[in-house]
């Protein structure tokens, strides 16, 4: 019993120090979305939703599934970059409310007003014409998690609305960015559709090592009691009369 134990410690300690692999964030994750008319310009992903007032639309919705969207259909000029090829669908998409259209030189580009017209939807056009701003709640994650970030056009993490770490946050090509999260509680993140596509966004998290430890840490308690209630099965003596 006591080598059990011994080798359990040591490899929980090892466990504790050996990196875990990341894994793509999956679960239900409430989704507001905005867009408008850029003109060229593009927009800073740290700084707001850019996007109010005439000509532009917004919509608010819950999507289950993984956090690994992709849309590199080729794309020139406007259109294109459709919501639905990005990954959304009426499968995963549910509770949605929207409204508003989006124009470029006078053919519309965006409607909101349901889910299906949000769907066939283009979110942004090459040359930064016109683009899309997201926001994703990402839940409560502890002091010394990492979330791993591959976007293009722009990310930024927020918790407890501050926001966290070094994100590319402006118009880019794509990246990869890793946040250590500094404190315990609900994150934010906030994602820039422009230029086109390709589209990209992938969210993945590493658990902190006191967390593996305690998983760990648990799964061997649970294989000590089986193996006890075994060999307290097994040491049955019968005795006859």
């Amino acid at each position: 019993m006591r080598k059990m134990f011994a080798i359990a410690i040591v490899g929980i300690a090892a466990a504790a120090a050996a990196p875990a692999e990341a894994g793509v964030l999956s679960g239900s994750y409430q989704v507001t979305v905005s867009e408008g008319v850029t003109n060229g310009a593009g927009f800073n992903t740290a700084s707001g939703n850019p996007f109010s007032g005439a000509n532009t639309a917004s919509a608010s919705f819950l999507y289950t599934g993984l956090l690994n969207f992709l849309n590199n259909a080729p794309q020139a000029g406007v259109g294109g970059d459709l919501n639905s090829s990005f990954g959304f669908s009426t499968a995963n998409i549910s509770g949605y409310t929207g409204s508003g259209t989006v124009l470029y030189n006078g053919t519309q580009v965006a409607n909101f007003g349901s889910l299906a017209s949000f769907l066939s939807s283009s979110a942004s056009a090459a040359g930064q014409l016109y683009g899309s701003f997201f926001t994703f709640n990402l839940g409560t994650f502890n002091a010394g998690d990492k979330l791993t970030i591959t976007h293009d056009d722009g990310a930024a993490v927020f918790q407890n609305g501050t926001r966290i770490g070094n994100t590319v946050s402006g118009p880019t090509g794509q990246v990869t960015d890793t946040v250590t999260l500094t404190n315990t509680g609900p994150i934010t993140l906030t994602y820039s559709r422009q230029n086109g596509t390709p589209s990209i966004l992938s969210v993945a998290a590493v658990p902190e090592p006191a967390t593996w430890a305690l998983m760990i840490l648990g799964m061997g308690a649970v294989g000590f009691a089986m193996r006890r209630r075994k060999n307290a099965n097994t040491n049955v003596v019968v005795r006859f009369a």
